[in-house]
């Protein structure tokens, strides 16, 4: 409906708030699904909002509204853990508030991202793809829905990609080869970065 707006890119939003139920939950509490619509948050258009306790992991459904609106952990004496440090977080709710934080820090890092241009794939196999770009600047975002790892040729993005060879996905920092196919990890996502383009 970005029709109905004037301004649909400074459009806030959101996978959950204080009247919805949290995120973690409603995806059944699968770290990798949870990833798939973080990534799909923050590089689509529109300004990505969090809701508190998001980043790790907090979860309930809103029925009634009082338990996605529970205190964030810590920050208080006498509270039993604190998830304000890295200490008193689990292994897992780690790895989600690091890629929240690895999406959110490269987002802010890069103005260009909030005006740029979209152009998608028809999705395929329980994949789907799509690129974020302007004059200067390529990004694509790879998913990967199916439970087990995927061959994904890169002829059919030939006209986002045009000749590069090699891109750097900004969650893992590793460079990714594009010249002919990506071999995509299972129930997975991939924010890969291309080479800018010179003046």
């Amino acid at each position: 409906h970005d029709i109905l707006y004037k301004a649909p890119n400074n459009l806030v939003t959101f996978l959950d708030n204080h009247d919805l139920s949290r995120f973690y939950s409603v995806m059944g509490e699968d770290l990798a699904r949870f990833k798939m619509g973080i990534a799909l948050l923050y590089t689509l258009r529109g300004i990505p909002s969090i809701y508190y306790g998001t980043e790790i992991l907090m979860k309930n459904f809103s029925d009634p509204d009082a338990k996605v609106r529970e205190d964030f952990p810590g920050g208080w004496q006498g509270d039993p853990s604190n998830k304000f440090t890295s200490s008193g977080r689990t292994r897992q709710e780690q790895e989600a508030f690091d890629f929240c934080s690895t999406l959110g820090t490269w987002r802010k890092a890069n103005a260009w991202f909030g005006n740029s241009k979209l152009m998608q794939f028809v999705p395929e196999e329980n994949t789907y793809v799509y690129f974020r770009y302007d004059d200067k600047h390529t990004v694509m975002c790879v998913y990967n829905a199916n439970d087990k790892p995927y061959t994904l040729k890169l002829d059919r993005f030939a006209e986002r990609l045009g000749n590069t060879k090699v891109g750097r996905d900004i969650i893992s920092l590793r460079e990714m080869p594009l010249d002919k196919e990506l071999v995509l990890n299972p129930r997975s996502v991939m924010v890969v970065e291309l080479p800018r383009t010179r003046d």
